[in-house]
C-alpha cells in the first residue's frame, strides 16, 4: 500500500472516529443535561413534599405532647378506682373533655387510650393485654428508648374495612407508679394524598412508613400490607443516601426515581417518600436532537473525506522520496550513503535533517561497540591466564603428604614414636579429606575420618577423652554427606572437652528407624544445655537464611545441607538438659546398598 493512500486512510479514520465520538459525546451530553435539569426539578419537589408530610405529622403529634406533660391527667387515668361512680366522674370531668378538644383542633379519625389499668376503662380507654401486646403499634415503641417515644404505623384494625390508616403513637412515661399509658391517633390517608395531589397526577407515589410497610401507593387501590422491600428498586434506594435520584425499571417500563427518607425526628426516622416519574415524555427531545446530530455527522464526514484527500497529495511528494533513500540504508553501506538534502522549512524537512543525524549517531556507536567489544575480550583473556598462574601456584596435596610422612619418619629414627604417631595422623587426615572427592561417602569412609579426628584429639587431652564407636556392618554403606558426622563430633569436643576439666565421654553409634531410616548419634556426657539454650540453637538451625553470626554455624550448616539434599524429615535432632550431656542425631534415608544390607542380616538372622 502507498503512502498516500496510508496517510490518506489513517486520517480519514482518525476524523471519522473523532466526528463519531463527538456527536456521541454531544447526543449523550443533551441527554445528560436535560435528564439533570429533570432531576433537580423533581428533587426539589420531593424535598417540598417530604417538608409538607413531615410538618403535618409533626403537628398532630404535638397534640399528643399535651398528655406527657400533663401529670395530673396521668395520675387520673392510672389511678385505681373503688367505684363505677367515681371512675365515671374522673371520665367526665378529665378524660372526656381532653378527647373533645384534640378531636375539634385536628382531622382526627380516631382516638384511643391504652393503660394497664383495669379499674378505667371506657370507649376511648383500652386495657392493655395480650391481643394488644402483639400489635404492630404495641411493639414499635418497646425497648430501652429514653425521653419522648412516638411512632407512626398502619392501623390494622382497618386493614379490612379501609386501607390507607395512619396511626400516631404516642407512650406516656409515669415514674411514680412505673405504669404503661399510651395514646394513639388514627388519620385517614387522605391527609397526604391531598398533599400529593398538590405536586402532580400523572406521577407514582409511594410513602413507606418507618417500619417498611407501604401507606400509599398511587397506582394500587389498596396497598396494605404491602412492604417497600417487596418492590424491585428497593435494592436502589436502600443503600442510597437521604436523598437519591436514578434510572429505573418498574414493571416493564423506565422511570426517573427519586426517594427521600426524613431524619428530622425518631419518630419519623426511616420514613421513605419515592416518586417515578416516567421517562417517556423526557426522551422525547432527546430523540429529535440525536437525529439532527446524525445529519450534521454524514454532512461533516463527506467533507472531511474530501479535505484529507487533498493535503494528503501535497506532503507524500517529499515522504515517499525519503522512503526510497531509507531503503538503500544495509550494513554494508552505512559509511558510502550519501546524506539527503534538505529543502523547506517544515515537519518534514524536520525528518530529514533527523535522518541524517540518526545516520551519523549510528556509524559512531557501531564504531563504540567494536572497540568495546575489543577490550572486553581483551580482559578476559588477561582474567584467564591469571587463574592459571593461580592455579599453577597452589599446593600439591601429594606434595603435603609426602612432606608429613618424611617428617614422621625422621621422629621414628630419632625414637620420638608419640610425635610420630600424631604427625601420621595427621598426615592421615589430610589425606581422607583432600583425597575424596564428591558431596556423599559411605558411613564407613565418614567413621575413618571421624576416628583419626578423635584419636588426634585423645593425644591432645591424654586421658580426659574417651569415645566408643558402635556403627553396624549392615548400616556401613549408608551414603551421608561428607564431613557431617565429622561436624558434629567436632562441636563436642570444642564445646564440651574443652571447657570442663573431667573425663569427657563421647559415644557414637547408629541404628534404623521407621524401616526406612538411618540414624547416626553423637552422644557426650557434657553439662547439657538450659532449655532456652537448647530453643535457641534450634531456632538458629532452621533459619535459612545466609547467616553466619552464630558460633554454632556449623551445626546449622549440616542441619541445611541434609534438608536441601533429602527433604524435612531429616536433618539433626538436639536433645539436652542441663547436667545430663547432650545428644545430636544425624537422620538419613536408607540408600539401596544399606537397605539391601539389612535385609540380608535379617534373613540370615531369622534363617540361624
Amino acid at each position: 500500500m502507498k503512502v498516500r493512500t496510508k496517510i490518506f486512510a489513517a486520517n480519514a479514520l482518525v476524523g471519522i472516529i473523532l466526528l463519531g465520538l463527538l456527536t456521541y459525546y454531544m447526543s449523550g451530553k443533551s441527554s445528560n443535561i436535560i435528564l439533570s435539569n429533570t432531576e433537580e426539578e423533581v428533587g426539589r419537589s420531593v424535598s417540598q413534599l417530604s417538608q409538607n408530610i413531615d410538618n403535618l405529622l409533626q403537628s398532630y403529634e404535638q397534640v399528643v405532647d399535651s398528655l406527657y406533660t400533663s401529670t395530673e391527667l396521668q395520675d387520673k387515668l392510672l389511678r385505681h378506682y373503688d367505684s363505677f361512680a367515681e371512675a365515671q366522674e374522673t371520665y367526665l370531668n378529665y378524660v372526656q373533655p381532653y378527647e373533645e378538644w384534640i378531636t375539634t383542633s385536628k382531622d382526627i379519625l380516631r382516638f384511643s387510650i391504652y393503660t394497664d389499668n383495669p379499674t378505667f376503662q371506657y370507649a376511648q380507654v383500652r386495657t392493655i393485654d395480650e391481643e394488644i401486646k402483639q400489635s404492630n403499634w404495641y411493639r414499635s415503641v418497646q425497648g430501652p428508648k429514653a425521653g419522648l417515644v412516638k411512632s407512626w404505623t398502619a392501623s390494622e384494625e382497618d386493614a379490612l374495612l379501609r386501607h390507607g390508616v395512619l396511626r400516631l403513637t404516642q407512650k406516656v412515661f409515669n415514674t411514680p407508679s412505673n405504669q404503661e399509658m399510651y395514646v394513639t391517633l388514627d388519620l385517614e390517608d387522605r391527609l397526604l394524598r391531598n398533599l400529593i395531589s398538590s405536586e402532580g397526577r400523572s406521577e407514582h407515589f409511594i410513602i413507606a412508613l418507618p417500619d417498611g410497610s407501604v401507606l400509599i401507593d398511587t397506582q394500587r387501590s389498596n396497598s396494605y400490607p404491602a412492604r417497600l422491600a417487596d418492590y424491585n428498586f428497593y435494592e436502589d434506594i436502600a443503600t442510597k443516601p437521604q436523598l437519591s435520584t436514578s434510572v429505573s425499571n418498574y414493571e416493564g417500563q423506565d422511570y426517573l426515581l427519586t426517594s427521600i427518607s426524613l431524619q428530622s425526628r425518631g419518630s419519623v426516622n426511616g420514613l421513605t417518600i419515592v416518586r417515578l416519574t416516567p421517562l417517556d415524555q423526557i426522551t422525547v427531545q432527546v430523540n429529535d436532537m440525536k437525529r439532527s446530530a446524525i445529519m450534521l455527522f454524514i454532512l461533516a464526514v463527506l467533507s472531511l473525506i474530501l479535505l484529507i484527500y487533498l493535503i494528503s497529495n501535497r506532503l507524500t511528494n517529499r515522504l515517499t522520496v525519503l522512503a526510497k533513500r531509507m531503503r538503500t540504508v544495509g550494513p554494508d553501506n552505512m559509511d558510502s550513503l550519501s546524506r539527503v538534502q534538505v529543502s523547506g522549512n517544515d515537519e518534514i524537512s524536520e525528518l530529514y535533517r533527523h535522518f541524517n543525524e540518526m545516520m551519523d549517531r549510528i556509524n559512531q556507536l557501531i564504531k563504540e561497540v567494536y572497540e568495546s567489544e575489543l577490550n572486553r575480550k581483551e580482559l578476559k583473556l588477561r582474567n584467564q591466564q591469571s587463574a592459571l598462574y593461580a592455579l599453577q601456584t597452589q599446593i600439591n596435596p601429594h606434595y603435603l603428604f609426602n612432606t608429613l610422612n618424611a617428617i614422621c619418619g625422621s621422629l621414628l629414627e630419632k625414637g620420638d614414636r608419640a610425635n610420630a604417631v600424631i604427625v601420621k595422623l595427621l598426615a592421615q587426615s589430610f589425606r581422607n579429606v583432600l583425597s575424596r572427592a564428591g558431596d556423599m561417602i559411605s558411613l564407613k569412609e565418614e567413621m575413618e575420618i571421624v576416628d583419626t579426628y578423635l584419636r588426634i584429639q585423645a593425644f591432645r587431652f591424654d586421658e580426659r577423652l574417651v569415645y566408643d564407636s558402635s556403627i553396624p556392618k549392615l548400616l556401613a554403606a549408608c551414603e551421608i554427606p561428607r564431613l557431617s558426622l565429622q561436624t558434629v563430633v567436632e562441636n563436642a569436643i570444642v564445646h564440651v572437652l574443652e571447657k570442663v576439666e573431667d573425663v569427657t565421654v563421647v559415644a557414637i553409634y547408629a541404628r534404623v528407624i521407621d524401616g526406612n531410616r538411618c540414624i547416626v548419634t553423637v552422644e557426650d556426657n557434657g553439662p547439657g544445655m538450659s532449655a532456652e539454650q537448647l530453643r535457641e540453637i534450634k531456632e538458629a538451625m532452621n533459619n535459612a537464611s545466609d547467616w553466619t553470626g552464630d558460633r554454632r554455624i556449623g551445626l546449622r550448616n549440616v542441619h541445611q545441607r541434609l534438608r536441601l539434599m533429602f527433604g524435612d524429615p531429616y536433618g539433626l535432632s538436639i536433645e539436652s538438659e542441663p547436667g545430663s550431656g547432650t545428644m545430636v542425631s544425624i537422620i538419613l534415608p536408607l540408600n539401596e546398598a544399606a537397605a539391601e544390607g539389612r535385609e540380608n542380616h535379617v534373613k540370615c538372622f531369622g534363617g540361624g
